[in-house]
């Protein structure tokens, strides 16, 4: 028995002997060049204390009645590498999608028995009572949280960063006007469908997005951009307010209009001032 107590009291020596040491951090000290040096040497300072000018040409999508493209320009100062702020304006014209020329093709003329309709215009009338985005403007701040580069086939090596914005967004639109048809008799608030009258405002929304700018040089880029200005407007000039989704109002006013979020894509080219960028150490 004592034989037995003395072997694994021997054993368990053995065993706390061969454990490992504890691991201790060690410090480790740079020397020569590297000791102290920045983690980038010469970088490009692309956006900092410099001013862009961006012409664009900017489509919108996901649009059900008619589609837009805007030309305008955008205007942003840096004030620091990752945070900049600037305006951006463009005006421009409209075309209908395939339903809308689906509409405009039939019209109420092709209803046996229906000689007049608030929502639905003659044949090929349409376009007096679909909504139009007629110009955009937005004041935003945008911030930069990434930048590199990258390399096309290990060849052509450009400067990028990735970027998104937030502000406020201002629109004209142009909207069937405010119509009363609940006595269905035509008259100066009911007009027969040869003529719809369309009004103009001023809608203002949040303006939000993100894009990307690639840098060809110092002083000239690419940039392409997605962008969100939601507001409600009645794109589609009809009665959609009532009782119910049977029961309407047979009124066409501010009450018709529902939230759009008006999503856009824009390209484009970015002349930088001053021409020269500045490098760090």
């Amino acid at each position: 028995m004592k034989t037995k107590i003395v072997l694994l009291v021997v054993l368990a020596s053995l065993g706390f002997s061969a454990a490992p040491p504890t691991a201790r951090a060690q410090e480790i000290q740079l020397e020569g060049p590297l000791a102290g040096a920045p983690a980038v040497r010469r970088m490009v300072l692309y956006r900092e204390g410099r001013f862009f000018l961006t012409p664009t040409v900017t489509f919108t999508i996901l649009d059900t009645y008619r589609r837009h493209m805007l030309f305008g320009a955008k205007a942003e100062y840096n004030i620091l590498d990752w945070l900049s702020a600037g305006i951006y304006f463009g005006g421009g014209f409209g075309w209908r999608t395939g339903i809308a020329d689906q509409i405009n093709d039939l019209g109420i003329d092709d209803v046996p028995g229906q000689n007049y309709d608030l929502n639905f215009p003659r044949r090929g009338q349409v376009d007096q009572q679909l909504g139009q985005l007629q110009w955009l403007g937005a004041v935003e701040g945008r911030v930069i949280p990434l930048r590199g580069k990258f390399s096309l086939f290990g060849k052509l090596f450009l400067a990028m960063d990735v970027y998104v914005n937030l502000g406020v967004g201002i629109a004209g639109v142009k909207e069937r006007g405010v119509t009363d048809c609940s006595a269905q008799m035509p008259g100066p608030s009911c007009p027969d469908d040869t003529y719809l009258p369309m009004e103009t405002r001023v809608a203002v929304g949040p303006s939000f997005g993100g894009g990307v700018t690639v840098y060809f040089n110092d002083w000239i880029g690419l940039n392409l951009e997605y962008r969100s200005t939601p507001f409600t407007w009645n794109q589609s000039g009809t009665d959609e307010y009532g009782e119910s989704e049977v029961v309407l109002d047979r009124r066409i006013d501010e009450n018709d209009r529902f939230l759009a979020w008006n999503q856009m894509m824009t390209i484009g080219c970015t002349f930088v001032f001053p021409f020269t960028a500045e490098r760090t150490n």
